[in-house]
């Protein structure tokens, strides 16, 4: 009778058994940054030359938009660079470091049409302020702090925060980032 009741908890552990996690990082789809990054340099540079060679120097001043949004979305061009990520230790954001995942109240995606074009997020309930749910912070350089960043940080009721990440942006299959971070913990 022992024999049939371990057998039989076995085969219920086997089915029920799930993949363990594994750490994952992924950064952000670099060709849909590239025009924009490159072709506003273009941009500056063509008017930097014909504002010198027919001395319009306000063409000078013209390209100082451009430069702007170059300078926005250079963070997308970094090929080596994770935006996020997750192992043992937390769920990794870039410009904030790891979240605790005792700090995570719940994990969903929300998905968005606007003008045919699909806006996928990957939406972060914390249950305390975000403050003390960052386990190890990370350091941002000077020169970054005015650059685009992939999350966006809201207040929610009861003191909740939400930080909402743009998976569109990003490489990888948004179910299957969902999935791979709820291997680590489930909410």
């Amino acid at each position: 009778m022992t024999a049939l009741a371990e057998n039989k908890g076995t085969a219920e552990t086997e089915g029920e058994e799930k993949q363990p996690p594994s750490p994952f990082t992924i950064g952000y789809e670099r060709r849909n940054s590239e025009i924009i990054v490159y072709g506003c340099v273009f941009v500056v540079l063509m008017f930097a030359v014909i504002g010198f060679v027919t001395g319009t120097y306000l063409l000078l001043l013209a390209a100082l938009g451009p430069a702007a949004i170059a300078y926005w979305h250079f963070p997308m061009l970094e090929r080596h660079r994770p935006q996020l990520g997750a192992n043992e230790e937390g769920l990794f954001v870039d410009r904030i470091g790891f979240l605790d995942w005792a700090a995570i109240r719940m994990i969903d995606l929300s998905k968005t049409t606007v003008r045919g074009n699909s806006l996928i997020r990957l939406n972060i309930l914390l249950n305390r302020p975000l403050e003390n749910a960052v386990t190890t912070g990370q350091h941002t350089p000077l020169w970054k702090k005015f650059t685009m960043r992939n999350w966006k940080r809201s207040k929610r009721e009861h003191g909740r925060e939400l930080i909402a990440i743009n998976l569109h942006t990003l490489v990888g299959d948004p179910d299957e980032v969902l999935s791979r971070i709820r291997s680590f913990k489930f909410v």
